[in-house]
């Protein structure tokens, strides 16, 4: 699928649309986990208590299959202590004020009691058996109903299962210990789905506010390309029909020797402008997006500003302009000397441009803390908050293409800024107001010494 045309609020929506939905799919998710870890919890649960129910099944199975066999062992005639089923060892006479068939528990030491013959027999079964009987597993435990009741004050209390007779003073139960860890695990994973949660939403909210700083990004980027294909075919329109107009009126022999000359040199100065914009554009096309083409060389700070108002002058002499200087000699920096003489010209026009109706530019060239300061300043009416944080972008113009007058492309400042980041500088609005605009570019300075290494 290929992408046709530049970023729309349609596609925005589509996007955000997308997010939701996948927002939406994400809480169900979120509420289904917590659902199924909340029956997981109670399934677990459910499962000790069930194991608890089995064991009090087996134990009373046990023990009442254990009664039956002795019984009908000692219901045969001739009985003697070597006839005692499993898991009885042993047989001794007991005086019991309850001599009728019943288990006697004294603790866990099980022992029977039944009457005899002649007399009351308590029968003893094997201590390992006792033991297998009362065995309930890691995750059960058998404790005093005394225990329990103490517990349930002070902390929460679990289910539990009464044992019948002879363990009657007991109950089964799960052990404390399991019981809290089937609790932990349960708010472990709510911790986890929660947080998985939260972070996914989180990015979504991030990739929607990323989508959205995009899409007006895309917006403005489209904004000012209008406004320079606007710019760009005024400012080419403009001298090429001067330029026709002139060549046509000296061809055609409408004007005499001298007033051709003047139209001559009108279309001089008309393609004068537009080899101007072309080399801007050119110039742009070269130095932006990196500094591969930058070649720097410890040089002569001041003579370069120097050389580079010097020429801008000569071409505004005509103009009216009023330029005062104030550069510091023998300030040394590394500079390319081709591409730093445009950005400070970009500078220069600029002020030009945006200046007053009688423009006076000041160039100041100054050093402080190992760095070189240079200031260029207009006279112009300043740049509003809202526009100065846009200047130094790519085709941005103050205020709009249909009402500006000012000539231009809104390239300048932007080249000028790829030009000092090549030179690891800055460019920055040192200053803007009523009285006028000062553009304060920095670069590192170099001394003497490291001009010969």
């Amino acid at each position: 699928m290929r992408w046709k045309g530049p970023l729309t609020f349609r596609h925005l929506l589509v996007a955000v649309l997308v997010m939701i939905l996948v927002n939406a799919q994400l809480t169900w998710w979120l509420l289904f986990a917590l659902r199924q870890s909340r029956d997981r919890l109670d399934l677990e649960r459910q499962h000790l208590v069930e194991l608890a129910q089995h064991h009090v099944l087996r134990i009373e199975s046990a023990l009442l299959e254990a009664e039956v066999g002795l019984l009908q062992s000692l219901a045969q005639p001739g009985f003697s202590p070597a006839d005692l089923p499993r898991p009885f060892i042993s047989v001794a006479p007991t005086i019991d004020s309850k001599c009728h068939s019943h288990w006697k528990n004294n603790g866990f030491d099980l022992s029977y009691v039944t009457q005899g013959l002649e007399e009351c027999l308590q029968i003893t079964p094997d201590s390992e058996w006792v033991s297998s009987l009362i065995d309930v597993g890691a995750s059960l435990e058998i404790v005093p109903i005394g225990i329990t009741r103490e517990e349930a004050q002070t902390r929460t209390p679990m289910p539990q299962l009464e044992l019948s007779h002879p363990f009657d003073a007991q109950v089964i139960r799960p052990q404390r210990q399991a019981w809290d860890e089937i609790l932990e695990t349960y708010r472990s994973r709510i911790v986890m789905m929660v947080s998985e949660g939260s972070f996914f939403a989180i990015m979504l909210l991030v990739l929607i506010g990323l989508l959205w700083k995009t899409m007006r990004r895309e917006v403005e980027l489209e904004r000012r390309h209008r406004n320079f294909l606007s710019a760009i075919t005024h400012e080419l329109k403009s001298p090429l029909a001067a330029v026709r107009l002139s060549l046509e009126t000296v061809l055609r022999g409408r004007a005499d020797k001298a007033a051709g000359i003047r139209f001559l040199e009108n279309a001089l100065h008309d393609t004068e402008r537009l080899q101007s914009l072309v080399q801007k554009v050119l110039e742009v096309t070269r130095f932006s997006g990196g500094d591969s083409n930058i070649r720097l060389r410890n040089a002569n700070l001041s003579q370069v500003v120097e050389e580079a108002v010097d020429a801008f002058s000569r071409h505004t002499s005509a103009a009216g302009v009023r330029l005062d200087t104030h550069i510091q000699p023998d300030i040394r920096a590394k500079v390319d000397l081709e591409a730093f003489p445009i950005a400070i010209s970009n500078l220069l026009e600029n002020a030009l441009k945006y200046g007053g109706n009688r423009p006076q530019i000041t160039v100041r060239l100054d050093h402080a803390d190992g760095k070189a300061i240079l200031d260029v300043t207009d006279n112009g009416a300043g740049i509003a908050s809202q526009e100065a944080q846009f200047i130094f972008e790519r085709f941005y113009r103050c205020g709009d293409e249909m009402t500006r007058t000012t000539q231009g492309t809104g390239l300048g400042l932007f080249l000028v800024q790829e030009i000092v980041t090549s030179h690891s500088g800055s460019v920055v609005i040192a200053e803007t107001g009523p009285s006028g605009t000062t553009f304060r570019v920095t670069l590192d300075e170099v001394g003497r010494w490291e001009e010969t290494r």
